[in-house]
């Protein structure tokens, strides 16, 4: 099932407890940084997700406000004892947000329970959350490209 969550497009697999999610390229800036967030953070509270795709292509820089809001709002809400494994993918050249995320998860350390592991490709992350499932990663992803490609 693909989502359009406000500026965030969102892929829910119930079968696989598995949500994917990445920031919405039409919508450069921040504006519904919260309000996009929040819906991400219910979905995970209302639904059993153990397994987390978080891609980070077409997120803006987050400033302090946001890293702040995140640390004491979101991550806590997300970090449901059902999740067990957040796999974050990181564009080329991302080094800002990388570090982000690396402070946030320090951060919180006392609350993020589950295992997290950084990826330059969206098709290792799958592998990993998937536990080397083929047919369930190419069904997962050609969903989420047949969605893409309706948008266009």
């Amino acid at each position: 099932m693909i989502l359009s969550l406000h500026d965030i497009r969102a892929q829910y697999v119930p079968e696989l407890s598995l949500l994917r999610f990445q920031w919405n390229r039409l919508a450069p800036a921040l504006a519904r940084f919260e309000t996009s967030l929040l819906a991400i953070a219910q979905l995970v509270e209302q639904h059993t997700v153990s397994a987390i795709l978080l891609d980070l292509h077409g997120l803006p820089t987050l400033g302090l406000d946001e890293q702040f809001w995140l640390a004491a709002n979101w991550l806590p809400r997300v970090s449901v004892p059902a999740v067990e494994q957040v796999a974050v993918v990181l564009p080329a050249g991302s080094l800002y947000n990388q570090m982000v995320v690396e402070s946030l998860l320090r951060a919180c350390r006392h609350f993020v329970h589950y295992e997290v592991q950084f990826f330059g490709e969206t098709a290792e992350a799958l592998d990993w959350l998937l536990h080397h499932q083929p047919v369930a990663q190419q069904t997962v992803e050609q969903a989420w490209q047949l969605a893409l490609a309706a948008r266009s």
